[in-house]
C-alpha cells in the first residue's frame, strides 16, 4: 500500500506583502546621512528627549565615577517617514534597524570611560505621521564630583549631560519628551546602598543641551550598625571601612584621630597629675631649689621644724640600733641614756674559758624588737606630718593658677 503526500500551501501573509511594499517605497532613494528637513531654511529639528533611570550600578569614591543603566528616549519628526495607512493595508507603524534612519547624535558629555555612545542600537519605531521612536538602552559611566566629607551622612549631587555632538542649536535643539522635566524611576530598581532624592532635569545653551541632576543620599543603617558602632569600641578598624578618596578627608576620619590623640593626651596627663597629687616625704624629696624656683615662695617654718625633728628621730633610731648591736656583741657596759644615771646591762659576753655567749632565743628576741621599733618609729613620723605636704601645697597651687586663668 503506498501513502500518497499531502503538499500543502500556505499564501503569503497580506500584511507583510503590505509592509514590504511600505519599506520599499519609504526607502526609495531616502539618505540617512542627511539630516531630515525640506531645505536649508528649514527650522531646527526638534528632539524630545526624556532620560529613564533603571539601575544606580555603583559609587566609584576613588575614581569619581558614577555607573549607572539608562533609558534614554529620543522622539523627533522626519517629514520622509510619512504614509497613508489606507494605502498600505491600515499599517500605522513599523520598525526598521537605526542605521537605516537618520538619527540624531546625541550623547554623553561627561562621560568617564571613553564609551560616549548607547550599549545597544535597538529598533526605531516609526509612526505613519512621520514620528521617529528611539529607545536605546546604555551603560554610563559618568564623571562625578564625590565629596565624603560627612561619610556616611552624606548626600552627592551627580549629574548627566547629554546633547548633539556635530549639529548646532540652530539644526538641532532639544526640549523635554512629553513635557518630563525630571528622570522617570517607574523601573528604577532601589539600590542597597543609596537612596535617590530627586532628579531634575535642565535645558542649557539655548536647548542644546540637557542636564539631569541626580542626588542621591547614602543609606545609613548598614555604616551605622557595621562602621559607627563598632567605631566607638575599637576606632582602628575605621581604616578598613572608610571609602578611599582623591579630593577631602571623610569627617569620620577627623573625628577618629582627634579622639586617639586627645585619648593619648589624657592618659599622659593623668599620670603626670597622680604622680604628682600622690607624692610625699614617704616616697618623694622635694628639692629645696623647687619651691623658689617654680612657686617663687619659701618653705614653711613648720616643714623646717619637721625636718628638724625628723633628723633628731633618725639619730635616735641609730643609737638605739647602737644599744641592741652593743647587747649582741659587746657585752655588759654603762650605757648613756636620757635619763640621770647609767643603766646596767646584761653581760652577754662571758669569760674566754667557754662562754658561750647569748642563745639563739635571745638573738631572735632583740630583732624582733628592732622591726616593731622601726614600724612604731615610721608610724610617728608619718603622724607628725602636716596635712598638706609640700607636694600636696604644690599640686594645689597649680590647680589654683589653672582655674584662675580660666576665669580671666
Amino acid at each position: 500500500m503506498k501513502a500518497e503526500g499531502w503538499n500543502i500551501f500556505v499564501p503569503p501573509s497580506l500584511s507583510s506583502l503590505d509592509e514590504d511594499r511600505l519599506v520599499a517605497d519609504l526607502f526609495n532613494g531616502y539618505n540617512s546621512l542627511i539630516r531630515p528637513v525640506p531645505n536649508a531654511t528649514s527650522p531646527p529639528i526638534e528632539v524630545a528627549f526624556s532620560l529613564a533611570l533603571v539601575l544606580l550600578i555603583n559609587i566609584d569614591e576613588k575614581n569619581q565615577i558614577m555607573h549607572t543603566n539608562v533609558w534614554p528616549t529620543m522622539r523627533w519628526k522626519d517629514y520622509q517617514m510619512r504614509w497613508d495607512p489606507r494605502t498600505y493595508g491600515s499599517i500605522e507603524t513599523i520598525r526598521v534597524p537605526p542605521d537605516k534612519v537618520w538619527l540624531p547624535d546625541i550623547v554623553l558629555f561627561n562621560n568617564a570611560d571613553g564609551n560616549y555612545l548607547v550599549s545597544f542600537y535597538s529598533n526605531v519605531v516609526v509612526e505613519h505621521t512621520g514620528e521617529m521612536l528611539w529607545v536605546p538602552p546604555a551603560v554610563y559611566k559618568s564623571s562625578c564630583i564625590i565629596d565624603v566629607e560627612y561619610f556616611p551622612f552624606d548626600e552627592q549631587v551627580c549629574s548627566l549631560t547629554f546633547g548633539s555632538w556635530t549639529f548646532k542649536k540652530e539644526e538641532v535643539q532639544i526640549s523635554y519628551h512629553m513635557g518630563k522635566r525630571q528622570v522617570e524611576l517607574n523601573d528604577y530598581s532601589f539600590s542597597g546602598i543609596w537612596d535617590v532624592m530627586e532628579v531634575p532635569g535642565l535645558l542649557i545653551e539655548d536647548r542644546s543641551k540637557i542636564s539631569y541632576q541626580i542626588r542621591i543620599r547614602r543609606k545609613t543603617l548598614f555604616y551605622t550598625v557595621i562602621l559607627i558602632m563598632p567605631t566607638v569600641l575599637m576606632a582602628f578598624l575605621s581604616k578598613m571601612i572608610l571609602p578611599p578618596t582623591s579630593s577631602t578627608i571623610p569627617l569620620m576620619a577627623k573625628y577618629l584621630l582627634m579622639t586617639f590623640v586627645m585619648n593619648m593626651i589624657t592618659i599622659m596627663v593623668t599620670v603626670v597629675i597622680i604622680n604628682v597629687y600622690f607624692r610625699g616625704p614617704a616616697t618623694h624629696t622635694m628639692p629645696n631649689w623647687h619651691l623658689p624656683m617654680l612657686l617663687i615662695m619659701r618653705r614653711p617654718e613648720s616643714t623646717e621644724q619637721e625636718l628638724r625633728r625628723a633628723r633628731e628621730a633618725k639619730r635616735d633610731r641609730r643609737s638605739i640600733r647602737g644599744v641592741f648591736n652593743a647587747i649582741k656583741h659587746q657585752g655588759v657596759k654603762s650605757i648613756p641614756s636620757n635619763g640621770s644615771g647609767d643603766v646596767e646591762v646584761l653581760d652577754a659576753r662571758r669569760s674566754q674559758e667557754g662562754d658561750p655567749g647569748l642563745s639563739n632565743e635571745a638573738t631572735q628576741a632583740i630583732e624582733a624588737i628592732e622591726y616593731i621599733t622601726r614600724h612604731l618609729t615610721r608610724d610617728n613620723d608619718y603622724k607628725r606630718l602636716p596635712l598638706v605636704g609640700p607636694w600636696e601645697f604644690f599640686f594645689l597651687l597649680q590647680t589654683f593658677s589653672n582655674t584662675l586663668i580660666k576665669l580671666l
